[in-house]
């Protein structure tokens, strides 16, 4: 850019604007001298530490910014002035931060509560020149009376009267304000607070506009509000404005879990059936059908709309999977009642889409179903894949109501247990305690002890798993598949009893699980260390916040005798013999008036050997006065065979 030169008059002293840049002298730099004319400098280019940087800062010195003779800017360059300084002006969003000083501020500092309260009174003003006066005073007020409701410390009167205040300012207007983000909260308010009658009122008003608002992102927490909050009555005319929408609203991210919602929650089972008719085709989109419980129903009396309705649901179930929507129950459903009538070809595809996502599958009883059939009817590399996907959540599946199955199905139909112990089996193993606390995990760690124990799994459940297996691709023998499974956890647990027996004397489910390892193996440790427990006259358990005997409570003394029960096929290592030798008096006198205690000790005497028999007895007849005092039917059994020669 080519410098374009000022002209000054030199002679010119009375403007500020017209005063020459005259810098002091640096010391010792004799060869920079000032051209008055043109205001330039002549350097001395021999020395090179004296010459100015090109792009650095001026180098001026101290007195420079006081005021001196020499000062580079008067104050009288006025923006816009001639003698404006050839940078930017920091003030104007230039480079550097503006150089505010104390003058320009009359050296007090802001007050940012007045700031903050004249942002909002200009937001306000704002608000009323884009809406009508009227709309916004009726906005105003009702969000005030919705801050006033929430308030946690509000008497139940002033809060009711508000509510009713609140209907009244926005009564036929609800539509309007259902799907805007701000209003839609007061909406949600009323449904929280108010009586029923209003909450009637409010639904009523927005029953047209319910499909809207559960696709809606301000409007899904209102039908949410409907649905917790809300009469039967309400619920039930909430999901009969869903039929005929349900395809649409199950493959929407927004409104898919508001309807998996109310059809877990609030559904009756013949709105479930009808929810799920919608998937089978557009035939049932407007008309319900009462017969139709299942897929199968849909084609059983024309078997030539098979092909079409299997169709017509697997392309609803696949615009689901399109958008990772899986993990719904309704959704669960229809995948389960898809998978066992689809074709052999459409089951393989499935299932190899499927096992990626076989966890969240678990977390409904349909979605663990149809998950053990992807297990049992899966190829080998599928089954590789829903090892590694469940790997990592072996602790929290097994903890689960439902996803405790799918891993029950991978112990009784995987042939490649060696995998099977590396990926899930040893990850239990590290976590006993933790899994045991829980019902399902002790049923999971139960399965692997002792499989289809009837006195720990439901038989309907044992023939589900049968009938799969006999479906499956499994080719092991189930009994060698048990047993490489078994002693994978089976030393752990034998350890962990040994050292802790009171853990697994502390409840009935872990109990179950110490009698099912003892009928598998037992070392006179563990029979040792449990009988010291069981001997103890301060066994206690809380029940209802009472402290209980151990040997009183019913499941308790159920496991007692199944322990005790074990003793019969023993020639050695008996719990009849551990008990023996620590049973106290001090106990007995506290068994002793007790009818399941006595009923205890009466199975022990009748399931050990002679020798055995005769020292429990010989330890109980020191007491027999107690004894004929007692009138429950333990004590008088006890008696009988105490006395009998």
């Amino acid at each position: 850019m080519q410098k374009v030169k000022r002209k000054s008059n030199e002679n010119d002293t009375g403007s500020p604007n017209k005063k020459k840049f005259t810098p002091n002298k640096i010391k010792g730099d004799s060869d920079q001298v000032e051209d008055g004319k043109n205001n330039k400098f002549k350097k001395n280019f021999n020395d090179k530490s004296k010459v100015p940087n090109k792009f650095g800062k001026p180098n001026f010195s101290k007195d420079q910014g006081k005021g001196g003779k020499g000062k580079p800017f008067s104050k009288d360059l006025s923006k816009g002035g001639k003698g404006k300084p050839f940078f930017k002006d920091q003030n104007k969003g230039g480079h550097g931060k503006p150089n505010f000083s104390k003058d320009q501020t009359n050296g007090e500092k802001p007050k940012w509560s007045e700031m903050k309260k004249e942002k909002k009174e200009l937001r306000l003003v704002r608000r009323k020149a884009k809406a009508t006066a009227e709309v916004f005073e009726v906005s105003h007020k009702a969000k005030m009376l919705a801050a006033q409701i929430q308030r946690k410390v509000v008497k139940a009167e002033f809060r009711m009267q508000s509510c009713k205040e609140l209907h009244g300012v926005l009564k036929g207007h609800y539509k309007s304000i259902a799907l805007t983000h701000d209003l839609s909260r007061v909406i949600q308010v009323l449904l929280k607070y108010a009586p029923d009658d209003i909450k009637t009122d409010v639904t009523e008003e927005l029953l047209d506009l319910m499909v809207q608002m559960v696709q809606s992102k301000y409007g899904q927490h209102a039908v949410k509000r409907i649905l917790k909050y809300g009469t039967e009555f309400i619920r039930h005319e909430v999901l009969k404005r869903f039929f005929g929408h349900i395809v649409s609203l199950a493959t929407h991210t927004i409104s898919a879990p508001v309807l998996d919602y109310a059809y877990g929650e609030f559904a009756t089972k013949k709105e479930k059936c009808h929810m799920q008719q919608e998937f089978y085709g557009d035939i049932y989109k407007n008309t319900k059908d009462d017969k139709v419980k299942t897929l199968s129903d849909t084609y059983k009396e024309s078997p030539e709309m098979k092909t079409a309705i299997l169709q017509a649901c697997k392309a609803n179930i696949q615009k689901i999977l399109d958008k990772n929507l899986h993990d719904g129950e309704l959704f669960h459903s229809v995948l389960y009642d898809y998978i066992r009538e689809c074709s052999a070809e459409d089951r393989v595809e499935l299932i190899s889409t499927l096992s990626s996502y076989i966890v969240p599958l678990s977390n409904s009883l349909p979605g663990a179903n149809a998950a053990s059939i992807c297990v049992w009817q899966g190829t080998n590399k599928d089954k590789k894949t829903i090892l590694k996907v469940v790997k990592e959540h072996a602790v929290p599946l097994s903890k689960h109501k439902t996803g405790y199955r799918l891993l029950v199905a991978i112990f009784d139909s995987v042939d490649d247990t060696v995998l099977v112990k590396k990926a899930i089996v040893s990850t239990l193993a590290s976590s006993l305690k933790d899994i045991a606390k829980d019902h399902w995990g002790n049923m999971t760690l139960h399965w692997l002890v002792k499989p289809k124990d009837s006195g720990a799994f439901h038989p309907s459940f044992i023939k589900f798993l049968e009938e799969g297996a006999k479906s499956g691709t499994s080719k092991k023998d189930a009994e060698i598949r048990v047993s490489e499974l078994r002693e994978a956890i089976l030393p752990a647990l034998k350890k962990d009893m040994e050292s802790d027996p009171e853990f697994w004397l502390s409840s009935k489910t872990n109990m179950l699980l110490t009698v099912a390892v003892l009928s598998i193996d037992s070392t006179k440790e563990i029979l040792e260390a449990l009988a010291k427990v069981i001997c103890k006259p301060d066994w206690l358990i809380t029940v209802n916040g009472k402290e209980l005997l151990a040997v009183e409570d019913a499941g308790i003394h159920m496991c007692l005798k199944k322990l005790a029960i074990l003793d019969k096929d023993k020639d050695g290592n008996t719990l009849g013999e551990a008990i023996s030798e620590h049973l106290e008096d001090e106990t007995i006198k506290l068994w002793l008036p007790t009818n399941r205690g006595c009923f205890f000790l009466l199975k022990l005497i009748e399931s050990n050997k002679d020798t055995i028999a005769s020292a429990l007895k010989k330890k109980v007849k020191s007491h027999v006065s107690t004894l004929k005092g007692q009138t429950s039917e333990g004590a008088k059994h006890l008696l009988q065979i105490v006395q009998k020669k």
